[in-house]
């Protein structure tokens, strides 16, 4: 499967299907070309709806460049599994949504980074 392909499934699964919803009815142009819901965190963010740890900021601005399978690994799913992050079912407008897909990608870093939460010394 080609990563255009990847990429479409990803963003057909209905976390990014509303996403999508929520990016258009704010008005921002949607692309095609990165995660729907890491756009959607992104727009949350640069509009000042939501609050992120800068690292958390810096590896959602990364997503958006990240090959399809790279995003698959770091969500870690199996490809026939979908992206169902906690709460993002319940949003009711793009702040909530936000907070949940933040929420979970820190989740991840914690999961990927074991020393993410670690005191700096």
């Amino acid at each position: 499967m080609t990563d255009n392909n990847v990429l479409k499934d990803l963003n057909a699964m209905p976390v990014n299907t509303r996403a999508r919803e929520f990016l258009e009815r704010s008005g921002r142009q949607v692309r095609d070309d990165s995660l729907y819901c890491a756009q959607a965190a992104l727009y949350a963010l640069e509009s000042g709806l939501v609050e992120a740890e800068m690292d958390v900021v810096e590896t959602l601005n990364a997503m958006t460049s990240w090959r399809p399978q790279r995003i698959v690994n770091f969500l870690m799913l199996m490809y026939i599994e979908e992206y169902d992050p906690p709460r993002w079912r319940d949003a009711s407008g793009m702040k909530d949504f936000a907070e949940a897909i933040l929420d979970d990608i820190e989740e991840k870093m914690i999961t990927h980074f074991p020393y993410y939460r670690s005191p700096e010394s």
